[in-house]
């Protein structure tokens, strides 16, 4: 078991990774090609987000997975910091990369109440 665990978490951090590289290929290849506008770019960002979300949601699993490892002493102190410390990166730069995406959509929030609110008075 102590020789499969980092290999597990090795896997699972290089399948995010690419889960990310592949959201950002996408994100600058729509972006730069111009060829989905509209509602198709939409769907395609919202594909994009929903993929930051479900990658969001894995990396807080495997924090506490660990945090729970480590409480059972499974995982030394040394090794609990290390992976502690790159999954809380990983997770920083998803959440950074999902506030980034989020201004269309704020943008596209912030009309819609207007629209609402002014229909209301």
């Amino acid at each position: 078991m102590g020789d499969f665990l980092p290999w597990l978490f090795i896997l699972v951090a290089v399948a995010a990774m690419l889960g990310g590289l592949a959201s950002l290929w996408l994100s600058l290849t729509l972006t730069l090609s111009g060829e989905a506008t509209g509602a198709a770019r939409a769907e395609i960002t919202t594909d994009a987000r929903l993929a930051l979300l479900t990658e969001k949601e894995a990396l807080l699993n495997e924090i506490r997975e660990i945090a729970f490892e480590h409480d059972a002493g499974k995982l030394s102190d040394v090794d609990y910091e290390e992976l502690n410390a790159k999954l809380r990166a990983e997770a920083r730069h998803v959440l950074h990369e999902l506030d980034a995406g989020a201004e269309g959509f704020r943008e596209q929030a912030e009309a819609l109440i207007a629209q609402k609110l002014g229909k209301a008075e």
